[in-house]
């Protein structure tokens, strides 16, 4: 059982408030294709936009698609990117405590994502170490001795990797449960605010009818 450190919990949790903080993507991509294509799109209309509240709307739907669970490619250092230039666009009222926190967790997915791609190319190195290794022992005769040594770091350097992809594994599962808990909370505001509509309707009625009382009292 793998045991986190209290700072992943943390940022694990930042992640949750980031989401249900989150805007709704106006499109919705299923397929891989769907995805490259929206990104297309959006990076397009952010070169073509001239407003600059309209560029950080962009800059931060390009990052929730960059984050979002079934993205194959999700890209934390792109997203990360994108969310700061939403901020640098952003009124000031929307850098709160909530965007702080998002960009926070951003930026351990993408200080993780890269520990992974470094961990990854140390493991490609040293199994092709190995293998020279290997090579010149069997011609030398000293397989057992060296071998063995740099059989231990590959080990130990496997069992890091496995590690690192478990947690990335939980982070998104957690994102994939926040985007569910988000959708149903925007479906529960549309139908307070249509609630809201009813009810503003109903006192404007009302006060119709009191002034024409008003009126015919006089």
């Amino acid at each position: 059982m793998i045991r986190r450190q209290p700072g992943e919990v943390f940022f694990l949790v930042l992640v949750i408030i980031f989401l249900f903080l989150g805007c709704s993507l106006k499109h919705r991509p299923q397929t891989g294709e769907e995805f490259s294509r929206e990104t297309v799109r959006l990076e397009t209309l952010i070169q073509e936009a001239e407003d600059p509240s309209d560029r950080a709307k962009l800059h931060h739907q390009l990052a929730e698609l960059s984050t979002h669970h079934q993205n194959p490619g999700r890209n934390y250092g792109k997203a990360l990117r994108e969310f700061e230039a939403y901020l640098s666009l952003a009124p000031v009222e929307a850098r709160t405590d909530e965007a702080q926190n998002w960009l926070g967790a951003l930026r351990e997915l993408d200080r993780a994502e890269k520990e992974t791609v470094q961990l990854t190319e140390k493991l490609e190195n040293l199994v092709g170490e190995n293998r020279e290794k290997k090579e010149a022992l069997d011609r030398q005769g000293k397989l057992l001795d060296l071998g063995g040594k740099k059989n231990v770091e590959l080990q130990t350097s496997l069992e890091k990797m496995q590690v690192r992809l478990e947690e990335m594994e939980w982070a998104n599962r957690n994102l994939s449960e926040a985007n569910r808990n988000l959708s149903e909370a925007n479906r529960s505001l549309r139908e307070s605010t249509e609630r809201m509509k009813r009810t503003m309707e109903r006192l404007k009625n009302l006060d119709l009818q009191m002034e024409e009382k008003r009126k015919a009292i006089k």
